[in-house]
């Protein structure tokens, strides 16, 4: 199986439709510094690189973080500004925080970010367009913001329209490549199993047998998915709180096992390796 390794940081606490709101983020303890550097480990172990995307306000405070991930020869994307669900924003405010985004990351890292990720991959099928071509012009190549999967928020993607990654300029008229993120059908839902909560709920046999079956998938971690102490959600509901808690810290072996199993790139190696 072809794996893109890819990893999401974000405060713990954001979550799709918010449990705390920005301005009381900074009463809330930061926890993603362990299960990161825990990650990076993981990755050294196997001897493979990530495409790890940050949010412009975690480069702005734990820059530190962010070029340590350089520095071990990660690739660095953004994340959104504050992980907004992008159903809730205009084109120009998505225009607006995602090249402050953008601006913040790359005074961090010193060097061109180019690769993008919608928080919760809230991108809505009927805007995809105009907001793929809104990254484009501030100077993103690559996203890996379409799931085929169906989700709470965001998801459903046609697979007819974005059935694996490749250019999207003869299929949506914006020259940016597109790493998707394919859902598996199990039963009669189709689900992003490779990644987050599903990943967590998964049976090691399960990921194995994917692993022999699929041609191509995503891998999509957060630093929580490794914190075994994590908090409840302030303010999260009862289904909420189950995916947020549901095998914690009991990952580590399944991407180990995902890793030995595949040929593993980074979003950047993927699509230079497919434009030559």
């Amino acid at each position: 199986m072809l794996l893109v390794n890819t990893l999401d940081v974000e405060p713990w606490w954001t979550s799709t439709p918010a449990c705390v709101t920005p301005d009381e983020w900074h009463s809330m303890p930061d926890r993603s510094e362990a299960p990161l550097k825990e990650y990076l480990d993981l990755c050294e172990s196997a001897g493979v690189k990530s495409t790890v995307f940050f949010i412009g306000w975690y480069a702005e405070h734990f820059p530190e973080r962010v070029r340590e991930v350089a520095d071990r020869g990660h690739e660095v994307g953004c994340h959104s500004l504050l992980h907004e669900d992008l159903a809730e924003l205009s084109d120009l405010e998505f225009r607006r925080t995602t090249a402050e985004a953008k601006d913040r990351i790359e005074q961090v890292i010193g060097e061109s970010v180019i690769s993008y990720r919608a928080p919760c991959f809230t991108m809505p099928p009927s805007r995809a367009p105009a907001l793929l071509g809104e990254l484009r012009d501030l100077g993103f190549e690559i996203d890996s913001s379409i799931t085929t999967a169906g989700r709470i928020h965001g998801g459903g993607h046609s697979r007819d329209t974005f059935p694996g990654p490749g250019n999207l300029k003869d299929v949506l008229g914006v020259d940016i490549f597109e790493i998707p993120v394919p859902g598996v059908r199990l039963g009669s839902r189709e689900l992003a199993v490779f990644g987050g909560g599903y990943l967590r709920l998964a049976p090691r046999t399960l990921l194995n047998w994917l692993a022999a079956r699929e041609a191509y998938q995503v891998l999509y971690l957060h630093p929580h998915d490794f914190d075994l102490d994590l908090p409840p959600l302030p303010r999260g509901g009862p289904v909420a709180q189950f995916r947020r808690k549901v095998h914690v810290g009991d990952i580590r072996q399944k991407v180990l096992d995902l890793f030995a199993a595949s040929t593993v790139k980074t979003c950047g190696e993927l699509a230079r390796e497919m434009r030559t």
